[in-house]
């Protein structure tokens, strides 16, 4: 496990929705993220959920979108808002 400075961990805190780092001296970027959305996450795609999945292809298809911003904010409520049930 990489342990991160206490500057790094503060700017962590700072984006509870994640946030995107660039790696150093390589053409990588990474995401870091708290570990129980992550986790919550998994347990979510491992589920092979093809309905939802499908419900949302369809809404593309139906012009039915909203901005990334947007739309990742109210699909980490949705997801944590599962899990604390």
């Amino acid at each position: 496990m990489i342990k991160l400075s206490r500057e790094l961990t503060e700017q962590a805190l700072l984006h509870p929705n994640g946030v995107q780092c660039q790696g150093d001296g390589v053409d990588k970027t990474f995401f870091i993220i708290d570990a129980e959305v992550m986790l919550q996450m998994r347990e979510a795609i491992s589920r092979n959920d093809h309905a939802e999945i499908q419900a949302g292809i369809n809404d593309m298809e139906a012009g039915r979108m909203q901005p990334a911003e947007e739309a990742h904010r109210h699909g980490r409520e949705d997801l944590i808002s599962r899990f604390k049930q």
